[in-house]
């Protein structure tokens, strides 16, 4: 039943997207080579990889550590571990991506996010504790050094700017395609297999991903004289200061 409600979905999404297209879209399609249909096709499938491999876990992140036996207090401070290390490291993962190369970090991505699945088979606080902690730490790899190691090997390829466009366009019609399968997938594992069997399955697409990101991709930099403590330390700046002005305006309307 909801394969079939899919199906028919996907079609008539498909169709609502190729009506909508604007009188521009063909001139834009003009100015797409081979070459810069293959870069794209080979960026987006790698996307759809590694956001299908993030998909496939979330929904049962919460309903393995209860089955594990945690009460609701434990698996709070597991997501906020998690949450708390996406946010730290969200605020240098871009200057050491400038620094030492984007799709290295693409690459770690995969390492990281590939061990904190595997964490999720140990029934030990612990290691659970260090799987939330890698996974933050993936997280903000995922959304920041994907994205910019395509638009800057774009770039760097002369391909045209209007052509950017296109592939963000596919590329968030895609992940909508591929969160709705990777919730039917990570279901029915679940159910024949168990809770872990969603993060296994993640952790394939992780692998895979990772070996298409080597054996394809190219190394672009940034800015090499980027600091990362210097940016944490901006960063840090910047959350005091605005929880400063919320502090300022909590007072003031009281």
């Amino acid at each position: 039943m909801y394969w079939e409600a899919f199906g028919v979905l996907l079609v008539l999404c498909v169709g609502v997207r190729w009506s909508g297209r604007q009188p521009g879209d063909s001139s834009v399609s003009q100015q797409a080579t081979a070459a810069f249909k293959a870069f794209q096709r080979n960026y987006l499938l790698v996307y759809m990889i590694v956001m299908g491999a993030d998909w496939l876990q979330g929904p049962y992140v919460y309903a393995l550590y209860d089955k594990y036996g945690y009460d609701k207090s434990q698996i709070a401070y597991l997501f906020i571990a998690g949450f708390m290390s996406s946010m730290l490291f969200g605020t240098v993962v871009g200057s050491l991506a400038d620094k030492y190369g984007r799709k290295l970090l693409c690459v770690i991505f995969g390492v990281f996010y590939s061990v904190s699945c595997l964490t999720k088979l140990v029934n030990d606080f612990n290691t659970l504790l260090l799987g939330r902690l890698l996974s933050g730490v993936a997280t903000s790899l995922l959304f920041s050094s994907f994205e910019s190691w395509m638009v800057a090997e774009h770039k760097s390829r002369g391909f045209a700017s209007s052509l950017l466009s296109e592939t963000f366009s596919l590329a968030t019609f895609g992940n909508g395609i591929v969160a709705i399968v990777a919730g039917l997938v990570a279901s029915f594992v679940a159910d024949s297999f168990g809770y872990v069997a969603p993060f296994m399955v993640s952790l394939g697409l992780l692998v895979l991903g990772s070996i298409l990101v080597l054996g394809s991709w190219t190394e672009n930099y940034g800015d090499a004289q980027a600091h990362a403590s210097a940016t944490f330390s901006n960063a840090l700046n910047a959350m005091r200061a605005g929880l400063a002005m919320l502090f300022t305006q909590h007072t003031a309307a009281a």
